[in-house]
């Protein structure tokens, strides 16, 4: 067990949540976490079911006096982000999470925490081998690739689960999650022609660092910067203004993570080195006064001395800019009905150049299914206009908010008796699973809740003690009050 989590409360959950975090599991890499979870419940005598996915059902009998209460399903996701900065070295596949704790905040030293959603497997763990938690009959449902497509509960077996109550623990703000928007992933490929770099020309890398990033739909509407958005900008520019030639681009980690870090391989001309540099430090001056206020530390620069290597041709390039600079990308439209939450968004988070082709993933967001249909067509126009091949990674439902839901009044009931205070109840524009169950079980009721999370999906992921305190005895009372469901 790390050593910074030994002595916090409830020590179980953090010794769990530990065991989780030393098991690589990114997503599309959960195997092992998943043989980990099945052989901890199986030891447990609990009913468990893994598939070929390697989602797990695992079902847990009423506690004396719950029998009648409605069947429960906790549900939570396994795979994490893996998102780290640059200069980090590290596996995600290979490497236990490097956690680290400062007083009340857990985080990991220059990657993501994953305890979005390790904290709520952890919470499930808990619960299923516990034997002094008073709860109906539970059915944990643990699934896998949800940060990157939702294909595991996309494969899930949903005969095999009975319960119509559905908490999701894929973390929340402070408070609980009603109702979500859906998402769509795409890929976009265009192939390009290279030629050898000019006479005179030198080669450097532009590189743009210090943004926040974030996650690309529940810190969306802050305005940070993109990136692979303000890389486009800059190659635009200098390419008319310094004749400049782009050899490759690349940015991001993740559809669904703002992207904080971008470079390009570029070619100059050799006498115009220092009107370039003078180019990039008016550059640098530009997005440190757009985003003085989301995104202080940006910066940009120049790393001279790259190998030699070709470039695109100029129709090339030009194509490659056009498409880029003309993809949809961060608040499209808010949400009329609920003030403060965008209805559709955009998000750039992945561009990759690999020889003569340059692969551009975008994440769309919305409440509503026709306007993903619609920014779809969009981007499948535009792609035809430039030569491009579009494919669509993935897609997910949305989740419909339900103002008589009985679970989101019991919980807030429960919260506010506990806490004398009235608890934030909240639609998301961040995706989650409980937009599939919705789908499959439109009668379900179904809340998300859990830990709140800062910094998700980036380096700076962190969550506090205190908060993982408070959410645990939270679920406790909840499972405890389902009697007066």
């Amino acid at each position: 067990m790390y050593d910074c989590l030994k002595g916090l409360e409830p020590a179980r959950v953090f010794e769990v949540f530990g065991q989780i975090c030393e098991i690589p599991h990114g997503s599309k890499n959960e195997k092992a976490v998943s043989d980990y979870i099945y052989k901890f419940c199986v030891e447990r005598g609990l009913d468990t079911y893994q598939d070929e996915a390697n989602n797990l059902i695992i079902k847990k009998p009423a506690t004396p006096g719950y029998e009648n209460a409605p069947v429960t399903i906790l549900q939570a996701h396994m795979d994490m982000v893996c998102e780290k900065n640059a200069d980090k070295v590290h596996d995600f596949t290979t490497d236990p999470v490097p956690v680290v704790r400062d007083e009340d905040r857990i985080h990991a030293d220059g990657t993501t925490l994953g305890a979005d959603d390790g904290t709520g497997v952890a919470f499930a763990l808990c619960v299923l081998e516990s034997e002094d938690i008073p709860h109906p009959a539970l059915e944990v449902v643990l699934t896998t690739d949800e940060e990157a497509g939702m294909s595991g509960i996309k494969a899930l077996d949903f005969s095999r689960i009975q319960g119509r109550v559905v908490i999701n623990l894929d973390c929340s703000d402070e408070g609980i999650v009603v109702g979500c928007a859906g998402c769509t992933s795409l890929r976009m490929e265009l192939d390009l022609q290279r030629e050898e770099v000019p006479e005179g020309y030198e080669i450097g890398e532009l590189k743009i660092r210090g943004l926040k990033g974030g996650h690309s739909g529940l810190d969306i509407t802050k305005e940070r910067g993109n990136a692979n958005v303000l890389l486009a900008r800059m190659l635009s520019s200098l390419e008319r203004e310094a004749q400049i030639r782009i050899g490759s681009v690349s940015g991001g980690l993740q559809t669904n993570a703002i992207c904080r870090e971008a470079q390009a391989v570029i070619a100059y001309p050799a006498d115009r080195e220092q009107e370039l540099q003078r180019l990039i430090e008016a550059w640098d001056k530009v997005l440190k006064n757009e985003f003085k206020a989301s995104d202080a530390g940006v910066r940009t620069y120049l790393d001279k001395g790259q190998r030699k290597e070709t470039v695109f041709t100029k129709d090339s390039a030009g194509r490659l800019l056009d498409l880029v600079l003309n993809i949809d990308c961060g608040v499209i439209a808010m949400n009329a009905e609920v003030p403060g939450v965008p209805e559709t968004s955009g998000n750039i988070g992945v561009v990759t150049t690999e020889e003569n082709k340059v692969a551009i993933r975008v994440l769309y967001r919305s409440c509503y299914d026709s306007k993903k249909s619609y920014v779809l067509d969009k981007c499948s126009r535009l792609s035809r206009i430039l030569g491009a091949a579009l494919t669509v990674e993935s897609s997910s439902p949305e989740w419909e908010y339900k103002a008589d839901s009985r679970l989101s009044a019991l919980i807030q009931k429960i919260f506010e008796k506990r806490y004398g205070r009235k608890l934030a109840v909240e639609v998301s524009h961040g995706g989650n699973e409980c937009g599939a169950f919705f789908r499959q079980f439109p009668d379900a009721d179904i809340v998300c809740t859990g830990t709140q999370i800062q910094g998700a999906h980036t380096p700076d992921e962190s969550v506090l003690v205190s908060i993982v305190q408070k959410e645990w005895e939270m679920l406790c009372l909840t499972l405890k009050g389902m009697l007066e469901y």
